[in-house]
């Protein structure tokens, strides 16, 4: 036979026709560029796999110098997914976020000693996990993480209330009350500032756990560390002695993790992990497209895109 130089070595198609789908493949799912190309999906998938397989020798991340960690649960598993929140990529995604996995990454990392700064949750596992190798790193706690906690406690004196309630006034609550009472003062339209008020006179009880809340949360509003943790001790002592518990296990949540949390006010600017959130919602999409997709074959579009 004569040699077609246009024609790819390994499949029945061209170059052409190959380095379109190479282009294309990390960024659609297999089915539908296999619906534009006329190959078949099994196609498609091989020369995904061809094109990862060269990535993964020669693609390189710099070493992040705020890295944010979360997991995401991704083809039956929590994985680990670790972002650069300085450039606001992804750097990494680990099988699992175990220590057992966590400990041999930040061991080999290349430049560790560049990450000045991380920021997670307040699940210990990660921080246990670079604590030894990242030597110049200091951990700062996710803010929404922990703001996340006092909406928490609001919730559960808010469904305290409904429980007490026939079910169509629960509903009723739910759909209204609920919506209002998580919104920020500021964010409040004219009609629901006039609900809130009316909820003052109706359910004293209920707005005193609001106002709880915003207390909170304007603790990350102060312009400086010292005058943060005022504000803190301030919000604890304003709790009773009796009623409020979720409110009374933030309070214990904060001291336990009392340094981490207001390392927020030492940053030279406000890191959060909106970002790496962010991005695992995108990966939950991607994930949701592409049903049936494989870990590393979610991994590989996340990182190469």
């Amino acid at each position: 036979m004569p040699e077609l130089t246009f024609l790819d070595t390994k499949r029945r198609a061209t170059h052409r026709l190959v380095d379109a789908i190479r282009e294309k493949c990390l960024g659609t799912t297999f089915r539908d560029l296999a619906r534009q190309t006329g190959v078949s999906a099994n196609t498609v998938k091989s020369i995904a796999k061809d094109l990862i397989t060269e990535l993964e020798e020669t693609v390189r991340y710099e070493t992040p110098v705020i890295m944010g960690i979360d997991e995401v649960m991704l083809a039956g598993d929590y994985r680990c997914v670790i972002t650069n929140l300085a450039t606001n990529n992804i750097f990494e995604i680990l099988e699992y976020r175990t220590q057992d996995h966590l400990k041999p990454f930040f061991k080999d990392l290349a430049d560790r000693e560049k990450v000045e700064w991380v920021c997670t949750d307040m699940w210990r596992p990660f921080k246990r996990s670079f604590a030894e190798y990242l030597p110049n790193a200091k951990l700062v706690i996710d803010k929404y993480h922990v703001i996340q906690m006092a909406t928490k406690a609001l919730e559960e004196e808010r469904k305290k209330y409904q429980s007490e309630l026939t079910r169509q006034q629960r509903i009723h609550v739910k759909k209204s009350i609920r919506w209002i009472t998580l919104k920020r003062p500021h964010n409040l339209s004219d009609p629901e500032k006039k609900a809130l008020e009316a909820l003052r006179e109706n359910v004293p009880q209920l707005t005193v756990a609001y106002d709880f809340k915003e207390m909170f949360c304007k603790i990350y509003d102060e312009p400086d560390k010292q005058m943060a943790q005022n504000a803190f001790e301030a919000w604890e002592n304003s709790l009773p002695d009796k009623g409020f518990d979720d409110f009374k296990k933030l309070a214990k949540t904060i001291h336990n993790h009392y340094e981490d949390i207001f390392a927020y006010w030492d940053s030279p600017f406000p890191i959060t992990n909106a970002y790496t959130e962010a991005m695992n919602g995108l990966i939950k999409m991607s994930n949701r497209l592409g049903r049936g997709y494989s870990y590393e074959m979610i991994r590989a579009k996340t990182l190469y895109s």
